[in-house]
């Protein structure tokens, strides 16, 4: 038996879920409304509703033989029919105890036959009913069962498509958000920093500083760039892996080397250690960017004149990348979503550096694509972090 905390803890978590989907008092859609058609003429009733169980009312995403948008929640019904895991039957509301004093039996609607199979969603909770009403007593064969269970699973199935395309939808607009914040500073910087260079021109050492700004804010560019087509490639199912056998730590000490200026920038010390020669087949283009987004990471995250610790190693035939900082750690809650896109650390890049979210993400596809794995190990919030990237290695 559950308790009465846990069925209120149950219930919150069912209301959030339902909101979640942001369906309720929505207008009418074809999808839903060609599925309650189509279930009266399968099983021969007056009245089919797609209902959404709310805190305190009952909402009809979709009605046939119906005119009411919603009704108030009270023990009846679909607020019985969201508690069970199959479908909900009264063949005579009449004499049904549980039903018999119902406004819905006793008034002018006079229902008398009700079927409701539950909407269960992918985390399980019952958002409300696909269910069937008449006002003449009825039965309900197994195979009806199993038919109204499978028309309540392609109404869950587009309440899911219609989240998915929403959250899509969102995701999409970020990107253009991200792609537009993370380019103009550096586009900005490019044009000024041009006409110092012809006002600085007899300055060798002014017009030296210049460049490697102008530098650093293309390199900017080209990884914000980069990162976004990525996104782009694996969202389209086109990303493609044209593999060559590679020196695992001469492609790691080549990126480390294109690194050092950033963290010459914030004076911290980058120690390389290559333990064991490691050969692998792999895109090199795409390794660049696993082994390059953890190096800059490292540099981004730790304070300035932090240790940085890059070890290469094997391990039970696999080649394995070590990215030890010294920076501000990892939470639990961190580490519950690390490498989902958009990920929003605790932690803050420590020299005003921007994140746009995806490179972790990112990461994890590209090394999932290798047949390698990563992850991350922390002790805490201020106890630094190290990220570990382990591919197959060539015997």
């Amino acid at each position: 038996m559950f308790t009465s905390d846990q069925i209120n803890s149950q219930e919150s978590e069912r209301i959030a879920a339902l909101k979640r989907y942001e369906i309720l008092d929505t207008p009418p859609d074809a999808n839903f409304d060609r599925l309650t058609r189509f279930a009266s003429k399968l099983f021969n009733v007056p009245i089919v509703l797609i209902s959404l169980v709310d805190a305190e009312r009952i909402w009809f995403k979709s009605k046939y033989g119906a005119d009411v948008n919603q009704i108030k929640r009270h023990p009846g019904f679909c607020a019985t029919t969201i508690l069970k895991d199959e479908v909900h039957i009264i063949q005579d509301a009449l004499v049904d105890e549980m039903t018999a004093s119902d406004p819905l039996v006793t008034g002018d609607f006079g229902l008398r036959f009700y079927a409701g199979a539950p909407l269960k969603n992918k985390e399980g909770h019952n958002l409300g009913s696909f269910c069937l009403m008449d006002k003449q007593p009825g039965t309900f064969t197994e195979e009806q069962k199993e038919l109204l269970t499978e028309l309540a699973g392609v109404a869950i199935d587009h309440i899911e498509m219609r989240l998915m395309a929403r959250t899509a939808n969102a995701q999409q607009n970020q990107l253009l958000q991200i792609a537009a914040h993370d380019l103009k500073n550096p586009l900005t910087t490019i044009p000024v920093r041009a006409d110092l260079i012809k006002l600085k021109k007899h300055d060798p050492d002014m017009v030296d500083k210049m460049c490697d700004q102008i530098k650093q804010a293309g390199l900017k560019m080209t990884r914000t760039i980069d990162e976004l087509l990525t996104t782009s490639s694996m969202e389209s199912g086109k990303i493609n892996l044209y593999t060559f056998k590679l020196d695992f730590g001469d492609i790691v000490t080549q990126i480390v080397e294109s690194n050092q200026a950033l963290a010459d920038h914030k004076k911290q010390k980058i120690e390389l250690k290559i333990e064991q020669d490691s050969q692998l087949y792999a895109d090199e283009q795409r390794l660049t960017e696993i082994i390059d987004n953890l190096i800059s990471n490292a540099i981004k995250y730790s304070p300035f004149g932090a240790d940085i610790e890059i070890q290469v190693f094997n391990r039970d035939k696999k080649a394995v990348l070590a990215v030890k900082d010294n920076g501000p750690g990892l939470t639990d809650e961190d580490k519950s979503g690390l490498f989902q896109r958009f990920a929003r650390l605790s932690a803050k890049p420590t020299g005003g550096e921007n994140s746009s979210g995806l490179g972790l993400s990112i990461v994890k596809q590209l090394v999932e694509a290798h047949q390698g794995r990563v992850w991350a190990e922390s002790k805490g919030k201020n106890e630094g972090s190290t990220f570990f990237v382990e591919l197959p290695a060539i015997n």
